[in-house]
């Protein structure tokens, strides 16, 4: 992967599958919103922190990676720890173009069956 911003939001969402607290908490708004679609929103870093799931996946892979100015769709699955695979859409917002942080992040997370 060649373009930066790309790289970036790939990184990114790798680290918050596979649990990289750091990479995460140093890369998102003190104001951070992240809406699970049809389940819950959390606001605020301090909230985010509270709801930081462990149960890291053991399999990630992403699909695609679209950027336009401060937005980017990430699409990819994933397998928790219990052996749930899942296939994920999720938007991301920087708070600026340059250097920026992401400020929103909307999730759409679908169970799928393995043999699909």
């Amino acid at each position: 992967m060649n373009n930066p911003k790309k790289l970036f939001f790939h990184d990114f969402n790798k680290a918050f599958v596979t649990g990289d607290y750091d990479f995460v908490f140093e890369n998102v708004t003190d104001h951070i919103i992240w809406t699970i679609v049809g389940e819950e929103q959390i606001n605020g870093k301090d909230e985010l922190k509270e709801k930081f799931n462990a149960n890291n996946g053991t399999e990630h892979s992403i699909n695609r990676v679209i950027t336009h100015g401060i937005e980017a769709v990430v699409e990819g699955t994933y397998t928790n720890e219990d052996g749930k695979r899942y296939q994920f859409s999720e938007i991301y917002k920087l708070n600026k173009h340059k250097n920026g942080l992401i400020r929103e992040i909307t999730s759409y997370i679908i169970e799928i069956q393995s043999n699909v």
